[in-house]
């Protein structure tokens, strides 16, 4: 949904309005945004939580989550459908806390954890029937390598072991090799832990 631009005159008369009349539009309208909620009740009723807490707490689901895709493994697109489904997740957990360092740990571990337990189901399917998921592993990685520029040099270190995993899981596939080449991820950048000049890419 389009965002609507407040005129100042409007911002003025919402101003002017008694606590209770504020209070009352602000509870119905966060009716109708629950990312917004979720953000408010993060900030002032979970104090006691911290972003590191939650983040755990979703990557245990992540993995659950690749358990059950392993132990009921049909083909490389359900798989694709699972891994959108755990980059909701992500995605939320990343508008709920603000949580960047967050949304790059759990992103090699979707895709780390998912290679572990089925990178051999996932060798016996050809071109044709993997090219979906071996699209989205390559985007996903180039967007882990953006994720990374960004990142203050003293955290990119922590990813260094990620970052070769999920290079050698790649390079050793070749349907994701081919996807990684498509899309101008040089897979070297990961198996070496090498973040490039954003101009090199």
């Amino acid at each position: 949904m389009a965002r609507i631009k407040l005129t100042e005159e409007f911002k003025k008369a919402i101003s002017i309005l008694s606590g209770k009349e504020k209070d009352k539009l602000l509870f119905r309208l966060l009716a109708k945004e629950e990312i917004l909620v979720k953000q408010l009740t993060f900030r002032l009723l979970e104090s006691d939580t911290s972003v590191e807490e939650k983040r755990e707490e979703l990557a245990q689901t992540i993995r659950k989550n690749i358990e059950y895709a392993d132990e009921t493994f049909y083909s490389p697109g359900y798989l694709l459908l699972d891994l959108r489904s755990i980059s909701g997740l992500i995605n939320r957990h990343l508008k709920v806390t603000k949580d960047k360092y967050g949304e790059i740990e759990l992103n090699f571990l979707m895709l780390n954890y998912s290679f572990e337990l089925l990178h051999q189901q996932l060798k016996a399917f050809t071109f044709p029937k993997k090219r979906s998921f071996a699209d989205y592993v390559a985007k996903r990685g180039m967007k882990l390598i953006k994720l990374l520029q960004k990142l203050h040099e003293d955290y990119q270190l922590d990813f260094r072991d990620d970052m070769k995993q999920l290079g050698r899981y790649i390079s050793s596939d070749p349907e994701c090799m081919k996807m990684a080449i498509y899309h101008g991820l040089n897979v070297n950048w990961l198996t070496r832990a090498e973040i490039p000049d954003p101009e090199e890419m």
